[in-house]
């Protein structure tokens, strides 16, 4: 999923234009430009940006795996929308790193990393218990952390 060189999570883009009401541009609202805009262009993801600029309003859609940034022209009243997907890879990579899946997977996340961090506690203090696997399980748990520190110094930049 961390390597997009590997061509199995190449993004399919798509443009689109639509030209908008003047009555929704006259006074331009967050809310009700966007819920038009969604409408229009058939995108279900809510707003996670909007600029608004005298000239141009930016308002830009995401969800996993997906965006869509449209681009509005004021003086022209034409909006240029530009629609990435990612299929399922890329939904699965934006899962696994919290990007725009709001408030409640975060907590979901969190909450599966104090479960790992339990676990593992969990495990040591079974590995402590068995006295004949002690000294091995140590051992074995010290050259995993030498390792994971090792490559972290050599192939991570600093």
């Amino acid at each position: 999923m961390n390597h997009e060189d590997f061509g199995l999570n190449q993004p399919s883009i798509t443009n689109s234009q639509i030209i908008l009401s003047a009555d929704i541009l006259e006074h331009p609202d967050r809310l009700v430009l966007g819920q038009y805009l969604r409408d229009m262009l058939g995108v279900r993801s809510p707003i996670t940006d909007y600029r608004e600029d005298p000239d141009q309003i930016q308002v830009t859609f995401s969800a996993p795996g997906h965006r869509t940034v449209v681009t509005v022209n004021v003086a022209q009243r034409i909006a240029d929308a530009e629609t990435e997907t990612r299929g399922v890879l890329g939904k699965l990579d934006d899962l696994h790193k919290g990007f725009d899946s709001g408030p409640a997977w975060s907590w979901i996340i969190d909450l599966v990393a104090i479960l790992l961090c339990l676990s593992a506690l969990t495990g040591m203090v079974t590995l402590i218990s068995f006295r004949s696997r002690r000294r091995s399980g140590f051992l074995v748990a010290g050259l995993g952390v030498i390792s994971i520190i090792a490559i972290y110094l050599i192939w991570v930049p600093q």
